[in-house]
């Protein structure tokens, strides 16, 4: 495992590239994107500090990666626009376990001049773990990144 500052090299080999954190994902990340077939994907290693006693991560860290991974969705949807959610539901699959690779793959299903409303599912290979849905809201013309 490593730390904010230490990007996994097997996943930079693989094309992801490190996010760049604010103050609450420096926290609980490192948080990693990549572009596959024109969508995004977004992954982070199970760590020792998302241990929910069990060997396995909390679900609110699940939680708060796919929230994190649907808003980056907004961003990439509109680059020019800032967001935030105003409506987050999340469905528990399956597990992981520390040590795994939860990726994130996300899809825009509707968008208006004020709304965005994104869906996707976290996996660890092949197997679903997690699922979620949500709706943000546009609150200024700039985007922070």
């Amino acid at each position: 495992m490593t730390t904010n500052a230490e990007p996994e090299p097997e996943l930079l080999a693989d094309g992801w590239k490190p996010i760049r954190p604010g103050a609450f994902i420096t926290l609980i990340g490192p948080f990693y994107i990549r572009i596959r077939d024109d969508k995004p994907q977004y992954c982070f290693r199970v760590a020792p500090k998302h241990d929910n006693t069990q060997g396995r991560p909390h679900g609110g860290m699940v939680m708060s990666f796919l929230d994190e991974a649907l808003g980056w969705s907004t961003h990439i949807a509109r680059p020019h626009d800032s967001f935030f959610t105003i409506g987050f539901d999340c469905q528990f699959i399956g597990g992981s376990m520390v040590g795994d690779l939860v990726v994130a793959e996300t899809e825009v299903v509707s968008a208006t001049k004020t709304l965005m409303f994104i869906r996707g599912d976290c996996r660890v290979g092949n197997r679903v773990i997690a699922s979620a849905s949500g709706t943000w809201k546009r609150v200024a013309n700039k985007s922070p990144w």
